[in-house]
């Protein structure tokens, strides 16, 4: 790889993520002095040289070759580390392993995985079981909104709230029952504990053989023990108590149930898909829809466009709405850092660049997303790219989870920044822990005289 260009990090005096070179390309935000230099070494190459067998490709035409289900890569040894002893669905290597451990998440979003799970012989339309999940996330939506509604307009720190939302859904969808965190207005233990242990991934991401040591050490990620031995007794906790609702570890508990003599091994599968269930239903969501009102409350235009859409729009129908969802996902990506990817034995042709075997690959989300090649006016927010201004979207990736917690509350409340609130420090100090740990944002909720429903 010696003509692969390495990427100064010499000039960069600041960095706000806390990974280390490989957040350099993905840091949150562009910091001034890096930022200028890398659009203009953007210009002439797209693959630079992170560490001593580390790549970061800059291109969005190389992400078929890395990502897609044809991709002949594999995941990197990196994801063996943060494992630890509890494989997930995320972490797993082994493509075969992977498939089936996904067809068995996907079973516990069908109708038939329902039906064959729980006893729904009596039921006219086995649909409503499906509807299920949708039913219980409205009941929560309802809970954010009357609790926002009772702190009488003064300024919440959003960031914490849309965590405290995000928490008690994940808790509610995959133990059957909720975290409690908007009832009590605190945060969970457990959320602590998922904070302290997701930090040291963002430090030690480009080393992460320590990681192995330092599990080993008394005293040492702390954070990161206390969280896994936390997901390990709820799931114990979990497999004692049938919950009265469907819920996902159902089905993770039915494949142990389903052996004739449950194993070790799949005792940590168990652990380990449910600390994903977790990171992956609360962390990240709550990220995308604080950023989605940062950019609610700082353009009221965009409300005023929304809300006359949705007059006439369920929300899931809602195309702006999707647009803004979109539009914030690709400016505030939850994995800004992206994944990590090791090139096959028969190495890795990227265009006229040939990358030799088990190097390891990655194409940071942030940076990409920012590419004036894919995205003119890349750094500006503007929805319309997504609907009616298609020329402002060469490389299209949609992905639309959380409309219904955001029509909700647009339709209910006037939503505005704080007193001496910009959402300036939201931009600067939220870190990269593999997924965002978002800094606060005070903003205000003010129920509208005439609300919709």
């Amino acid at each position: 790889m010696g003509d692969v260009p390495l990427f100064n990090a010499i000039k960069v005096t600041i960095v706000w993520s806390t990974s280390f070179f490989s957040a350099l390309i993905a840091s949150l935000p562009p910091h001034p002095i890096l930022y200028p230099e890398f659009n203009c070494r953007s210009k002439s190459s797209f693959v630079y040289r992170i560490g001593p067998n580390e790549l970061s490709i800059l291109d969005p035409d190389a992400i078929p070759a890395i990502h897609s289900s044809g991709s002949k890569c594999i995941k990197s040894a990196w994801y063996d580390v943060i494992a630890g002893p509890n494989p997930s669905l995320q972490t797993t290597r082994d493509r075969a392993t992977h498939n089936r451990r996904r067809k068995l998440w996907e079973q516990a979003f069908s109708i038939k995985g329902f039906a064959t799970v729980f006893d729904l012989a009596l039921l006219a339309d086995v649909s409503i079981a499906l509807r299920e999940y949708e039913y219980r996330i409205s009941e929560l939506v309802n809970e954010l909104v009357a609790q926002l509604e009772s702190l009488k307009s003064q300024p919440v720190n959003a960031s914490l709230w849309f965590n405290f939302y995000s928490f008690d859904v994940m808790g509610d969808l995959a133990f059957g029952q909720s975290f409690d965190m908007m009832k009590n207005q605190e945060q969970h233990f457990a959320l602590k504990l998922l904070q302290a242990g997701m930090a040291p991934l963002g430090i030690l991401t480009p080393i992460p053989w320590i990681l192995v040591i330092l599990r080993k050490i008394p005293g040492a990620v702390n954070g990161l023990k206390m969280f896994t031995k936390y997901i390990e007794n709820q799931a114990e906790i979990r497999q004692k108590n049938v919950p009265t609702r469907p819920d996902i570890t159902s089905w993770l508990l039915k494949e142990e149930k389903g052996s004739k003599k449950a194993t070790e091994r799949q005792r940590r599968w168990l652990y380990g898909d449910t600390g994903l269930m977790i990171v992956a239903g609360s962390d990240t969501a709550s990220a995308v829809i604080t950023h989605v009102f940062y950019h609610l409350a700082k353009d009221p235009k965009l409300v005023t466009k929304l809300r006359e859409e949705l007059k006439t729009s369920l929300p899931n129908d809602s195309k702006f709405l999707c647009a803004i969802i979109n539009e914030t996902l690709r400016l505030h990506p939850p994995v800004p850092s992206g994944v990590l990817r090791q090139t096959p034995s028969a190495g890795l042709m990227i265009k006229n660049t040939f990358i030799p075997s088990g190097v390891t690959i990655s194409t940071p989300t942030w940076s990409l997303s920012r590419l004036e090649s894919a995205f003119p006016k890349a750094n500006e927010f503007l929805p319309e790219r997504w609907t009616s201004a298609p020329e402002l979207l060469k490389n299209k990736a949609a992905f639309i989870p959380f409309s219904s917690v955001v029509s909700r509350i647009i339709l209910h409340f006037d939503v505005s920044f704080g007193v001496g609130e910009t959402g300036e420090r939201l931009l600067k100090d939220t870190k990269d822990v593999f997924t965002l740990e978002v800094a606060p944002l005070y903003l205000n909720f003010v129920k509208r005289r005439e609300v919709v429903t």
